[in-house]
């Protein structure tokens, strides 16, 4: 509830998200956000990457739910971005980081690469994160991509293999969401 108030709050000076109903928030972003456990058994302690993390979904979420992730968000938007430091600050959420620039710009400064078991978006089109996803994951790992539709194999490049898809209807007839699963096929 502090997540949802803080983000409202928020959302009146800066566009952190253009949802403001909090039905809407709970649905479209929470329930959405979380619908990855369901859609993968993610283990524990796990790695993820959440590029474009925007207001933080999905994974501030997914922390809140799995204390255990080690979860770090990469987002460009500076003003998006003082908004996840006030917000892990005040729900005092631990081994979460915050990396204030493009995924192009985080794997050239942190080096990033094999150390992560997931990596996950929701407002990047896949491909975006595909194209660097093969450096970024540790052997084993997935990509965890949140869409409206499901993903075709063709779709994928030669380096990519669905492993998996989950599909839901959101609460309220907010409308069909599809949670692929993707591994490098290297």
């Amino acid at each position: 509830m502090v997540y949802l108030e803080q983000l409202q709050l928020w959302n009146k000076s800066f566009n952190l998200t253009s949802i403001t109903v909090d039905n809407e928030i709970i649905i479209k972003h929470f329930v959405d956000s979380l619908a990855a456990l369901k859609a993968e058994d993610i283990k524990l302690g796990a790695r993820l990457l959440d590029v474009g993390t925007g207001a933080g979904f999905p994974g501030i979420p997914l922390k809140i739910a799995r204390l255990d992730l080690n979860i770090t968000l990469v987002e460009p938007v500076t003003k998006k971005v003082s908004f996840l430091r006030f917000i892990i600050g005040r729900l005092r959420l631990e081994n979460i980081d915050i990396f204030d620039g493009t995924l192009e710009r985080f794997m050239n400064e942190r080096c990033p690469y094999g150390l992560h078991d997931y990596l996950s978006t929701r407002a990047l089109k896949y491909d975006l994160i595909l194209k660097d996803g093969l450096k970024l994951l540790r052997r084993g790992g997935k990509a965890i991509l949140y869409s409206s539709q499901p993903i075709n194999q063709s779709d994928l490049s030669k380096n990519w293999q669905l492993m998996g898809e989950y599909s839901f209807q959101l609460p309220k007839g907010y409308g069909q969401r599809v949670i692929s699963l993707v591994m490098p096929s290297v």
